[in-house]
């Protein structure tokens, strides 16, 4: 099995995974449907497209620390976000944009605009490490509108990196629901997926330490 990230490392591990290869699966791409075109006009306005995109995705992760956002790390995500979306909509740059969009619209609690930006990331059926993280992060943001079903919906088994924390997802969802019985049930089986991953997780043992008989 890949290697569990918790809810700290999701983000990182996505941004390091761009900046090793996110120029060179668009060129990619390029090399691909090159063949069609005059290569070189081509690969030329490729390779712009490309360097203009991680441009702007690179001025977004500077305005994306983590804890709160000021008002202004707020306006720049909109803005950059915003920006990627509109301009390079079927790009990866663009998903993580949305990712972060829905950041913003849980800390200014617009919750159905979050859900929005991360349904939108689901309907773009780009990679699956995106996916996986914005299905979990959706979940949470319905739950907090009351859909435990819907939510509970999204969070299907898998045997992939994110398995962690679609059951402890779980597990909150269904506290929330007022299922404690399953809950404890998917806390469970989150701790001993852990365990098995060297994963620590001080966050989870208490969930689940809290709903002990």
């Amino acid at each position: 099995m890949a290697e569990m990230k918790t809810e700290e490392e999701q983000v990182e591990a996505l941004k390091r995974w761009w900046q090793e290869n996110g120029k060179s699966l668009i060129l990619t791409i390029a090399v691909t449907v090159g063949g069609v075109l005059s290569w070189n006009a081509y690969q030329d306005h490729q390779v712009n497209q490309a360097e203009t995109a991680s441009a702007y995705f690179q001025q977004l992760m500077n305005s994306s620390p983590a804890g709160q956002l000021s008002d202004t790390e707020i306006a720049e995500i909109r803005y950059n976000s915003k920006l990627l979306k509109a301009e390079f909509g079927s790009s990866s740059y663009a998903q993580f944009a949305a990712l972060m969009l829905a950041r913003v619209e849980v800390q200014d609690g617009d919750l159905p605009a979050a859900a929005a930006e991360l349904q939108w990331v689901l309907t773009q059926q780009g990679d699956a490490e995106v996916n996986a993280l914005a299905t979990i992060r959706l979940a949470k943001v319905l739950s907090a509108q009351d859909q435990h079903s819907e939510a509970l919906a999204l969070l299907v088994d898998g045997d992939d990196a994110w398995q962690l924390g679609r059951l402890e997802t779980r597990g909150d969802v269904l506290v929330a629901q007022g299922d404690l019985d399953a809950a404890r049930e998917a806390y469970s089986a989150a701790s001993l997926l852990a365990m098995a991953g060297g994963v620590n997780s001080p966050l989870l043992g208490l969930k689940l330490d809290n709903l002990a008989q």
